[in-house]
């Protein structure tokens, strides 16, 4: 997810206060979550956003300021055969996958298991380096603000997603890199994210999902992965389809046939290409990554120094001039009445996802689709936004 420009955010404020203006008031039972005809009115509101995106299926989940989770579920996780979305539906969230994997990032950075300042050639074994700063090392705390100069528009999308092809290659072709010094500008980059992947797995001598579920996924109790075939029952999985305005979804995303593939070995020079989009959560875990985002204490998976870091603005930090936005967070203020949200959108294979938190009021919004009509407004989705701006309008009645 790219950072919003001014004038961005003003567009973006203008079509949220007008989403909340179309919401009826809402109100609390007793038990502090939303009363029966508060949820019927969200979850109508929800509909028909989703039916303006033709959206197969969807789950939203608004977290509460007084610590209750909300969970709305739409339409279908599949096709053929055609499954309900549930609240035991996994949906991929793509580059919401970033964010995720920061949080183990910074959990081992704690144990001194890696360091977010070195030269991440000590971690590889083989020297990293701009061909335009060879001077300049490259380190994690680059890559987790997308400023290490790496680019998706050289060999990645083609010779990277060949069966063979190392991180090593990749990183190693001019056309890998921006022309300009690391740290110096924020450029969005999945190889970046791909290879700080590579990187905690050459720092823990692990694979990443093993270091994802040691450090956040069990921590926080939630069903999640970054290997489809680690989710049982595999029927839970939703596909993910290509929504187009006048014609039948296509499937892109086929998770039954992902979970069935064999076992791969181990091979962190491979494993590039798992950490930038790959992970899968229900709505349950949704709601505790909010949650974690949100916190003030790490809820036992990071220190309180660590989760600020996180979302606070990277600008200034050890060899970053400008990033604009945290670790693999980027930040939406002035969008929505009463909150600055810090968080990450995720688009990939016709799904949307979204996972924004405001720590100063300790709640969120998240979404999973399992595919939507895809319009852009930048930085972010139509449809993901509307549902954001419906979710923090909510929100906005009880903070």
């Amino acid at each position: 997810m790219k950072n919003a420009t001014p004038n961005e955010r003003s567009a973006l404020r203008a079509r949220a206060d007008k989403i909340a203006r179309t919401l009826a008031p809402l109100s609390l039972g007793e038990d502090g979550r939303l009363s029966e005809d508060s949820r019927r009115a969200l979850s109508e509101q929800a509909q028909r956003i989703l039916r303006r995106y033709r959206a197969v299926g969807a789950s939203l989940v608004l977290c509460l300021p007084g610590g209750q989770d909300e969970a709305f579920f739409f339409g279908r996780a599949r096709l053929k055969p055609e499954r309900p979305v549930t609240p035991d539906t996994c949906f991929r969230i793509a580059s919401v996958s970033k964010l995720v994997m920061t949080f183990a990032a910074l959990s081992l950075a704690e144990d001194g298991i890696l360091d977010p300042d070195s030269d991440i050639s000590s971690y590889l074994g083989y020297r990293v380096r701009s061909p335009y700063a060879p001077d300049i090392p490259i380190t994690l705390r680059m890559l987790l603000t997308h400023t290490s100069g790496i680019t998706d528009d050289g060999p990645y999308g083609t010779r990277g997603m060949e069966p063979g092809c190392a991180l090593r290659e990749l990183l190693d072709a001019q056309e890998s890199w921006r022309a300009a010094a690391p740290g110096d500008s924020f450029h969005y980059s999945n190889l970046g994210a791909g290879a700080a992947g590579v990187v905690m797995e050459r720092a823990a001598g692990l694979p990443f999902d093993t270091i994802l579920k040691a450090r956040v996924f069990d921590p926080l109790a939630i069903r999640a992965s970054y290997d489809p075939r680690s989710i049982a029952p595999p029927g839970d999985l939703a596909d993910g389809y290509s929504v187009r305005a006048l014609f039948p979804p296509r499937l892109r995303y086929d998770a039954a046939m992902l979970a069935a593939r064999p076992p791969e070995p181990f091979d962190p020079e491979r494993d590039y290409l798992i950490a930038a989009g790959r992970m899968i959560t229900d709505s349950r875990g949704m709601a505790q990554l909010i949650r974690l985002l949100a916190s003030r204490d790490g809820m036992g998976v990071l220190s309180p120094s660590s989760i600020n870091a996180m979302r606070a603005c990277q600008d200034g930090a050890p060899g970053i001039s400008s990033c604009g936005r945290g670790l693999n967070t980027a930040f939406l203020p002035d969008v929505f009445a009463g909150f600055s949200p810090v968080g990450h959108q995720g688009v990939a294979y016709g799904m949307c996802a979204e996972l924004f938190s405001d720590p100063a009021k300790g709640c969120g919004v998240g979404l999973m689709t399992s595919g939507v009509r895809l319009v852009r407004q930048p930085p972010l989705m139509l449809a993901g936004f509307d549902l954001l701006a419906l979710g923090f309008a909510a929100l906005g009645q009880f903070c």
